[in-house]
């Protein structure tokens, strides 16, 4: 009876494991369709940030991650990093220049609930730069929105100003 009761938990354990090869067919395939759906959303999105882009007279750039920037004053001193207090201003709108937030803001980089796209380009800049940023919606607040200003699947452009680095 014990051998028994061995053999069907070890049919149980080796039979339930989560190997890649026992995936479905329609898993599979479900899977490549959202991949394909991703990929279709991030290259709309960039075809709108760099229509927009071909149409301004500054010089942007694109990060790795697809963060775009352009640096309207450099500043000085040593750059910001993960854990430094920040105290900057900054303008939000969407695309189209629609306002949504501004102000005076003081964070600590990497700590706080700032979306992705801020958090990678206050860690480009120092005291005293002053950068434009195009921020796709992957890197801020995806398809949902903030709940309040910022509708779902919007590409931001932020004007930040670091004013103190501690």
């Amino acid at each position: 009876m014990r051998y028994f009761l061995l053999i069907v938990i070890l049919a149980c354990v080796t039979g339930c494991q989560n190997n890649p090869g026992n995936r479905s067919s329609s898993a599979s395939s479900s899977e490549e369709r959202m991949i394909e759906l991703n990929k279709s959303i991030i290259t709309s999105d960039r075809q709108l940030i760099t229509g927009y882009i071909s149409k301004s007279d500054l010089p942007y750039s694109e990060t790795p991650t697809g963060l775009w920037y352009t640096v309207l004053e450099k500043g000085g001193g040593a750059r910001v990093k993960t854990g430094d207090n920040v105290t900057f201003d900054f303008e939000c709108s969407l695309l189209d220049g629609d306002p949504l937030y501004s102000g005076t803001q003081t964070i600590r980089v990497g700590y706080e609930g700032t979306e992705s796209g801020v958090t990678e380009g206050l860690q480009m800049m120092s005291q005293g730069s002053d950068y434009i940023f195009i921020i796709p919606p992957y890197l801020a607040y995806g398809h949902t929105g903030d709940g309040h200003r910022i509708p779902g699947r919007a590409i931001l452009r932020y004007r930040i100003r670091i004013k103190e680095v501690i």
